[in-house]
């Protein structure tokens, strides 16, 4: 390769480095963090709307069997929910003490 090529390629590189750098940390990893965010926010909705479904479906059940069987569903659905909640302030307090 042409030695006056070369080095004006690793002069474009020296200025363009930084900038690509920038709009990565600025655009793309936000970009990830969001698509993450939105992952496990629809995993929670989805959670939380089969437990009302199936806190309706108590109300409304006439059997024994299958309305205790929706209560104890319910009921580990409520404690996975809270284990989450704790297991997330958790993490969310420990690495917030990071950035103190």
């Amino acid at each position: 390769m042409n030695p006056a090529l070369l080095e004006a390629l690793k002069f474009i590189l020296t200025l363009a480095i930084p900038a690509i750098k920038q709009l990565i940390e600025s655009q793309v990893v936000p970009r990830l963090k969001r698509l993450a965010y939105e992952k496990i926010d629809a995993r929670v909705d989805d959670l939380i709307e089969d437990l009302a479904q199936n806190a309706s479906k108590i109300a409304k059940q006439e059997n024994e069997l299958k309305k205790e069987a929706y209560t104890e569903g319910t009921k580990l659905g409520l404690d996975a929910i809270r284990k989450i909640a704790e297991k997330l302030n958790k993490a969310a307090d420990a690495i917030e003490k990071e950035l103190i």
